[in-house]
């Protein structure tokens, strides 16, 4: 699609969800490049505004940072009163909580932020903005979930039950709003070396080579996506179906853990959970 018809079918305006760095500002700069003005929203001003302040100068368009807390109980009403007046066309929430350790290790704080994150905020802030887009017969709203959300995972229990809310609700939306000229859909990221992925990597076990072979066979785990690759994926997929993927091997992946036996997926997903982070 070419860049004005891009911008006739979802701009004016974009809105990026958890937006200051990684996957949130590749996915910013993507939607600049094809001429969208951008709202970046995410709790860290001032590595949000160097994000603005790099797609302003590189593409020449409106960038608006918002700085808001996606835990936060009003956070949609938050959302609403920056935007007032703005006509965004399109939006993606990539934000996400990870709560990580063995369930009943985890407290309660966590536990509830987690849903908050990854299960109330996406829903009302899509609430808000849909409308406008039914309305206007087009936009697109992408919600941003994981391989972990495929299939129950050890370690990542509470995780990965909210972001598979998120799967689905994508699914759904896609299915609802399709008639009405409105692309919704929900993109499976894997493994992506953001900022925080790369500070984790830090903290991670290191399995033995005879460990991984057992497990992932003699390839080796599959090499994580840049951020840029990941946003650069998007754009192509939408309009192709209610879930879309990030890298071609994760799905493929997908595809392998879908025919098997259910325990034995998820019996799988635990063992390279435990060899990274148990």
């Amino acid at each position: 699609m070419a860049d004005q018809q891009f911008k006739d079918r979802y701009g004016p305006w974009a809105a990026v969800a958890g937006a200051s760095t990684g996957l949130g500002a590749a996915f910013a700069d993507e939607l600049a490049q094809r001429g969208l003005n951008v709202v970046l929203v995410a709790r860290r001003g001032a590595l949000m505004e160097e994000t603005a302040e790099k797609i302003r100068a590189k593409h020449g368009v409106e960038v608006k940072p918002v700085v808001l807390d996606l835990a936060d109980s009003d956070a949609d009403a938050q959302f609403a009163s920056a935007v007032e007046g703005l006509e965004i066309g399109f939006f993606i929430y990539n934000a996400a909580l990870e709560p990580q350790g063995l369930f009943v290790d985890e407290d309660r704080d966590s536990l509830i932020g987690n849903i908050v994150v990854n299960c109330i905020t996406p829903t009302l802030l899509v609430k808000q903005l849909a409308p406008g887009m039914i309305e206007r017969k087009r936009g697109g709203i992408v919600l941003v979930s994981s391989l972990g959300a495929l299939q129950g995972i050890k370690v990542f229990a509470a995780y990965g039950a909210a972001k598979s809310y998120e799967l689905i609700l994508g699914e759904g939306l896609w299915d609802e709003f399709r008639e009405h000229g409105v692309d919704a859909c929900t993109l499976v990221v894997g493994a992506t070396s953001t900022p925080v992925f790369l500070e984790r990597q830090k903290q991670m076990k290191q399995p033995s080579k005879e460990d991984m072979e057992a497990v992932f066979g003699s390839g080796g785990v599959t090499e994580p996506f840049t951020p840029e690759q990941v946003a650069a994926s998007l754009f192509p997929q939408l309009g192709t179906g209610p879930r879309v993927f990030a890298n071609p091997d994760d799905e493929k992946a997908a595809e392998f853990m879908a025919s098997m036996p259910r325990a034995d997926t998820v019996a799988m997903m635990g063992k390279i959970s435990s060899m990274f982070w148990e």
